[in-house]
């Protein structure tokens, strides 16, 4: 694989890591815009119950790494709870990438709203929204350590499709951490491409 297509494969990890979670935001995005019937059920929307757990100014700080035969890319990324009320939480997020003989880019600010609920879509079931992607399967438990703290998470393992070919995925998660995520790895087998994100600061 040339250099070209190596480096190309890094920049659809490090897009797949930092929007995956996802598949499960993503769905509940498509949910929210799309026409319901009053007759479908309003439910807690996962994300707003875990960040409203929160008091507002807490953050988290992940730092990603994504390797393969061309190189390195780091990704450090920070979520804070910007705003709490009965009826949403908002969030706000900032992507710093460090590439190989490039200046570092720091991307600006993003900030995303999540409601207290939402209307359930037609043929969904409620469970299948708290999982961080449909494939996602339960495989075990693990205490993971960020500072002085211990998290209890839950390991979910599955495979995704993406342009650079099938990507195995194996998540860290759990409620009692801003955002749920704890650690992620990612590995692309046509590439050799190998991504491990995890928490390295919490500040609630």
């Amino acid at each position: 694989m040339s250099s070209n297509s190596h480096w190309m494969t890094l920049g659809i990890i490090v897009f797949f890591g930092c929007n995956r979670g996802d598949t499960q935001k993503q769905t509940l995005q498509t949910a929210a815009v799309q026409t319901v019937h009053e007759t479908l059920p309003s439910v807690a929307h996962p994300d707003y119950a875990n960040w409203s757990r929160f008091p507002e100014n807490s953050f988290v700080r992940r730092r990603k790494v994504v390797s393969n035969s061309s190189g390195e890319v780091v990704v450090t990324t920070k979520m804070w709870l910007e705003t709490r009320t009965e009826k949403f939480v908002s969030v706000g997020s900032r992507v710093t990438v460090e590439r190989p003989d490039e200046p570092i880019a720091e991307n600006d600010a993003d900030l995303v709203s999540f409601p207290a609920t939402y209307r359930l879509p037609k043929g969904m079931e409620e469970s299948q929204f708290y999982l961080p992607s449909m494939n996602a399967k339960k495989t075990g438990t693990e205490a993971i350590k960020v500072g002085t703290s211990e998290f209890q998470a839950t390991i979910y393992e599955w495979e995704e499709s993406s342009e650079a070919g099938p990507t195995t995925v194996k998540l860290w998660r759990s409620d009692d951490i801003p955002g749920r995520f704890l650690r992620q790895e990612l590995y692309t087998k046509s590439s050799e491409t190998m991504s491990t994100e995890e928490v390295t600061e919490v500040e609630l």
